[in-house]
């Protein structure tokens, strides 16, 4: 009898399609996550935070001007672990949304951290050695 373990989920809050896409590709091809949706504005991040089944949400505080705290109540509510992918400064961030962080432009490396720091797991399921970076361009 063999256990098959499901894929992970993720939800990535990003205002910037191009680094959404790219953060899309590092999570799918890299760290082996299935990305079940994408929110670029706070009305869909809270409606995507509401709805979605997953493991993990990707954050970006700011969501074209609007920060996303809603969105994290509701992540917290649920009891969704979460990590912050933003360029705010943490002095900036209240303490009741403190999160594992990473500052753009991160490395694949640096978030693979702060996902097994938020789900508190002792891995992350890595498909290969991570080494691209994404900036807040969107480029890797």
């Amino acid at each position: 009898m063999s256990i098959e373990l499901a894929t992970p989920r993720a939800i990535i809050f990003e205002d910037h399609s191009g680094l959404a896409a790219a953060l899309t590709d590092l999570l799918v091809g890299r760290l082996g996550y299935e990305v079940v949706a994408c929110a670029g504005c706070i009305e869909d991040a809270i409606r995507v935070a509401h709805v979605e089944r997953c493991d993990v949400a990707v954050v970006d505080l700011d969501l074209q001007g609007v920060m996303a705290y809603p969105a994290l109540d509701e992540l917290i509510r649920r009891g969704i672990p979460y990590v912050l992918a933003t360029g705010a400064m943490p002095p900036d961030i209240p303490v009741r949304y403190f999160a594992p962080l990473v500052c753009k432009p991160y490395s694949a490396q640096q978030l693979e951290h702060a996902i097994r720091e938020a789900c508190g797991r002792a891995t992350v399921h890595a498909k290969a050695p991570a080494s691209i970076g994404v900036s807040a361009t969107g480029r890797a």
